[in-house]
This record gives structure tokens, C-alpha cells and sequence, in this order.
């Protein structure tokens, strides 16, 4: 079986980013949910919260229930996305 990852119609996906486990800690805090618990929700094997952890790749279908699960949570996306060697963003005052 061939493990490489597709962006969409055969395009390679870029490797994930080495603190991908931080980002889904990160995105955890942010949310309120705990892995374990979007792993249930999204009816993901349950043993895979843990292989996320110790840096295993997420699948072409459980990196886009992730990217979803980020996009439904404030700042989720920049937490998924950002360059960790940016500053972390802030919300500016009237911005909406």
C-alpha cells in the first residue's frame, strides 16, 4: 500500500511539520476537547490519538477531520498552519 499523502488529484502532500504532536496539543487547548475525544467524534480508530502523539502521521482522511476540527475552533487553523517561528497571533481590538 502506498503511504504517500495527495494534497488533491495527485499532487504530493508536503511533509507534515516536525511539532505536528505540539500542534495538536495546542489545538486541543484551544478547544476544549481533548484528542481522545475528536478521535471518538470523528469515529477514528482509538489508538490513533496516541500515534499522533508520538509523531505518526495522521492518514489523507484524518488529517482533513483534523483541518476541520481546526477550522471549527477560534485561532484552530493558525494553530494547524503557522510557522512556529512566528510570533503567536493576537487579536487586535476591533478586528472582527
Amino acid at each position: 500500500m502506498d503511504t504517500q499523502r495527495f494534497v488533491s488529484r495527485g499532487y504530493p502532500a508536503p511533509p507534515l511539520p516536525e511539532d505536528f504532536p505540539v500542534r495538536l496539543g495546542r489545538l486541543e487547548d484551544r478547544s476544549g476537547l481533548p484528542l481522545e475525544e475528536f478521535v471518538r467524534r470523528w469515529i477514528v480508530p482509538e489508538h490513533r490519538a496516541e500515534d499522533w502523539r508520538a509523531g505518526e502521521p495522521p492518514t489523507e482522511r484524518e488529517l482533513r477531520a483534523i483541518m476541520e476540527w481546526a477550522c471549527s475552533v477560534d485561532g484552530g487553523v493558525a494553530v494547524m498552519l503557522m510557522d512556529h517561528t512566528q510570533p503567536w497571533p493576537y487579536k487586535v481590538d476591533g478586528w472582527p
